[in-house]
């Protein structure tokens, strides 16, 4: 049994059902993420083998030791991450396995952009150091099994295959800049800041300010 931490519409899940044949439960807090989510379970045909659930991490409906693996793909970056961590080693068995991808700032990132970039992308600062992440872990009882930083590697192959417009991304920040007070009376300082931190998320990992990172930590028998 898996369980899809912070699932979204349930794209990945569908894919792990697929690839290893494996019972998964979909866990999401936003109500909009549940309903697409059972709309792509259902079109998928796997309603036997997706549970989906509208719930935070902090606070999983499971019990104790009743998940073998967890995928768990930015979302570690929006709560606090000791609270998120221990929860999921509640719920995970002796043992346990969990893939997690984070993007983390990188020296390159100076403390105020940082600051701004993941406000705007409603995640905590001090979720988005690595060290920080680690020592964590280590304190809800899991060892870092492995540690694989992509720097812009996932950034550089979106160029090459063409599925990202880096150009479209830094003329929007050019004309957000440029018409900031407009937009910020339009439509209001939070979203202004969230689209400014949406097209910044991928032009950084190029830049090597911000570093998506994959662990895979394992619950301590």
């Amino acid at each position: 049994v898996v369980l899809d931490a912070g699932a979204r519409d349930a794209a990945h899940t569908v894919e792990i059902v697929r690839r290893l044949g494996c019972r998964v439960i979909a866990v999401d807090p936003v109500p909009l993420h549940v309903e697409r989510a059972r709309e792509r379970v259902a079109e998928a045909e796997l309603d036997g083998l997706i549970d989906v659930v509208q719930a935070g991490i902090e606070s999983l409906p499971l019990a104790d030791s009743s998940i073998d693996a967890v995928w768990c793909r930015d979302v570690l970056n929006h709560v606090p991450p000791g609270s998120g961590l221990r929860e999921l080693a509640r719920v995970l068995s002796p043992g346990g396995s969990v893939l997690v991808y984070q993007t983390f700032a990188e020296q390159a990132c100076e403390p105020e952009e940082a600051r701004r970039l993941f406000a705007g992308a409603a995640s905590l600062a001090e979720s988005m150091s690595a060290p920080f992440f680690e020592t964590a872990a280590a304190e809800a009882g899991f060892d870092v099994v492995s540690r694989e930083q992509l720097h812009g590697e996932w950034r550089e192959r979106m160029l090459e295959d063409g599925t990202w417009d880096v150009s479209a991304d830094l003329l929007a920040l050019s004309r957000l800049h440029r018409r900031e007070r407009e937009l910020v009376e339009r439509y209001g300082h939070a979203r202004v800041e969230a689209m400014r931190s949406g097209r910044l998320w991928g032009v950084y990992q190029l830049l090597g300010k911000t570093c998506p990172t994959i662990y895979v930590l394992r619950l301590r028998l």
